[in-house]
């Protein structure tokens, strides 16, 4: 199959450190704790949060408790709520107003008007927000959870507002799917929870001043089962926030000084000390690529290195890299790794071939190079077999320059 997935087009270039004298390749870390973001915020907004939770738990625990930890986002877009809602305000305030300060209103970025808050809290009274788990999202997360899983690392989630439904979902798929982990090794951390529960019985922590989930159980039909019952309250706190709707994670329940910040800090270190260590079955690296699919039978990884080494499952060995986990019976993963040691600088072309199967199957991949992360998805029509091998379909390119002296840098093309 001759198909190309996307145009390549250069994305983004980062990671000047010269990595043979930098903390990413000498410290082993043992947990990856991993925020997940509601509706309302932008993606900027959900790098805060996590890079709040770095700094809380840095403040919090030992030097070698802290440098065992890792952190990453399972970012969630906003699926129709704020969309709608954007509209809805638009028509009804009828002027450019509304293009200029509609982020800055959600973000608390700007007093909120009266109209702008009584219609967010009637558009949450009629939004099944349990319906709106985006599914592409959905498969990065899990790809990035049994990516760390089978790295040999503890999965911690964070999960805020509409976050705990994508993170139940992946919670469910991780211990009763097909494909399911056997160690307890993923574990979440709820806040802010319009569920009726959370995934493994984890903690929760939710005001009873939340604006966003009040309106959510007043809307519950009777019979259904509405969020968790709050179990938090601002009362008593010297701390004035600016965020009216009580919902925010930063502004609210991660203010400093007030009443949820400490327990939501110690769920999350109270989760990472019961969860399971998982063994280990692939390495890290600098370079990294895991691809996972469905049922049907085999889907192959390929990666041309520089120097002309093409690695795959007839040549698990590379000039740089290695192929350490090969997959042929559903699912996946197959994993490819560059050590930090290992690395040269080149073109490193990284494609997937439709081995065996006998129906159209869709397979993920997650490439890391340095801090870049980008995830794919390639839809997969028919079979290629033995003669995909030589030609498999291009997914991505990582080009690196510099050297071990200079740094590396890393560029990651191609169409997600």
């Amino acid at each position: 199959m001759k198909s190309i997935i996307g145009v390549m087009c250069l994305l983004l270039a980062l990671c000047t450190e010269a990595f043979g004298e930098g903390a990413f390749c000498q410290v082993p870390t043992g947990t990856v704790v991993v925020f997940g973001n509601g509706i309302m915020g932008t993606q900027k907004d959900a790098v805060a949060s996590r890079n709040k939770l770095h700094d809380t738990l840095r403040a919090t625990l030992t030097s070698d408790e802290f440098n065992k930890l890792e952190f990453d986002l399972a970012y969630n877009q906003s699926y129709g709520l704020i969309s709608d809602l954007y509209e809805s305000l638009k028509q009804k305030l009828s002027s450019d107003n509304v293009v200029v300060s509609f982020w800055r209103w959600l973000g608390n970025r700007e007093e909120i008007p009266a109209l702008v808050r009584e219609a967010l809290t009637n558009m949450a009274t009629r939004f099944d927000f349990s319906t709106h788990v985006g599914t592409g999202d959905l498969d990065n997360h899990l790809t990035l959870y049994r990516a760390s899983i089978l790295a040999g690392k503890k999965v911690v989630v964070v999960a805020h507002s509409q976050g705990n439904f994508f993170a139940n979902a992946a919670y469910e798929l991780l211990h009763s799917g097909t494909d399911s982990v056997t160690s307890r090794s993923f574990g979440i951390v709820s806040v802010a929870n319009p569920a009726s529960f959370v995934g493994g019985d984890g903690p929760y922590t939710t005001l009873i001043e939340d604006v966003v989930i009040q309106a959510i159980a007043l809307a519950t039909p009777v019979g259904a089962l509405g969020p968790i019952a709050p179990n938090a309250t601002k009362r008593g706190s010297s701390v004035a926030t600016s965020d009216w709707s009580g919902h925010n994670f930063l502004l609210e329940y991660m203010a400093a000084g007030s009443n949820t910040i400490g327990p939501i800090t110690q769920n999350v270190v109270g989760m990472m000390s019961s969860l399971e260590q998982p063994l280990q079955r692939v390495q890290d690296g600098i370079i990294t690529a895991i691809l996972t699919w469905g049922a049907q039978p085999d889907v192959d990884l390929h990666v041309f290195e520089p120097g002309g080494s093409h690695v795959f499952y007839g040549n698990f060995q590379g000039i740089s890299g290695y192929l350490d986990l090969d997959d042929t019976s559903s699912f996946g993963p197959e994993h490819y790794y560059v050590a930090c040691t290992a690395l040269s600088a080149g073109v490193y072309s990284i494609g997937v071939n439709y081995f065996y199967g006998l129906a159209p199957e869709t397979a993920q991949l997650q490439i890391t190079a340095g801090t870049i992360v980008r995830n794919y998805t390639i839809p997969l029509a028919t079979v290629s077999g033995e003669g995909g091998d030589a030609s498999p379909i291009p997914v991505a390119e990582i080009t690196v320059t510099g050297d071990a002296s200079r740094g590396f840098q890393f560029a990651v093309s191609g169409a997600p």
